[in-house]
């Protein structure tokens, strides 16, 4: 397995979970219910209409924004929230829809860009630190992939599996790296509590206990058999 394939098995998540921090009001209504205001008296000071203004463009960057995310436009949309959050810098929804765009287009430089951004406005959100952690792995940022993955472990990172089970694996892909063989194993073994017997984990699996501290992009092309039936080997592994 290479270091692309482990990206394969990730893409697409991004997209896919683009509601995994919207736990109450999707962007759509949160943003309908901030433009909410009393009934203005007929005549208008420049102020108020300026906020009208911007709470109209706002609304129609948003629906364009949403229309383009939906039909998997990424780049338009990308380029819409860009607009939104210049707007609005405190809409986190904005970063949130912009990150995962680019986690999906494979960007992960500016991915994790947005979910910093997403952090520094929302810093317990356990999904934003799985998908900054998974951003930092692919740019080879190993320490803090790490601290950031298992704070996202701690925080939880809601209704969305798919992801939680990609930032576990990756987590313990790291925990191998540095010696923590034991740990590597344990998170492992979540996995076939759950029945998930996927080759990825296996192999993963084998490493962690060969204790060979090695990524998948790492590992001896010769070795990587032998690391599949160690794998296989194990208890839990069947």
């Amino acid at each position: 397995m290479t270091h692309q394939g482990v990206g394969r098995w990730a893409l697409g998540v991004g997209w896919a979970l683009c509601v995994a921090f919207c736990a109450t009001d999707s962007p759509a209504a949160a943003a309908q219910s901030a433009d909410k205001k009393p009934a203005a008296p007929a005549s208008k000071s420049p102020q108020k209409s300026a906020r009208s203004a911007d709470g109209a463009e706002f609304d129609r960057l948003l629906n364009a924004a949403t229309e383009a995310r939906k039909a998997e436009r990424w780049e338009e949309a990308i380029a819409l929230y860009a607009k939104i959050v210049k707007l609005r810098p405190d809409y986190v929804e904005g970063y949130w829809y912009q990150g995962t765009a680019y986690y999906t287009l494979d960007n992960h430089a500016q991915c994790r860009g947005a979910f910093r951004k997403v952090l520094q406005l929302a810093p317990k959100n356990g999904a934003a630190h799985a998908f900054l952690g998974l951003c930092e792995f692919h740019l080879k940022e190993y320490d803090r992939s790490l601290q950031h993955l298992l704070q996202s472990r701690v925080l939880g990172v809601g209704d969305t599996q798919d992801l939680g089970s990609i930032a576990r694996y990756h987590t313990a892909l790291l925990m191998t790296r540095i010696d923590q063989f034991e740990q590597a194993l344990e998170t492992l073994g979540e996995f076939a509590n759950e029945g998930n017997d996927n080759p990825r984990v296996i192999e993963a699996m084998g490493t962690a206990t060969l204790r060979m501290p090695l990524l998948p992009s790492e590992t001896p092309p010769e070795r990587r058999e032998m690391i599949l039936v160690r794998g296989h080997t194990l208890p839990f592994a069947r």
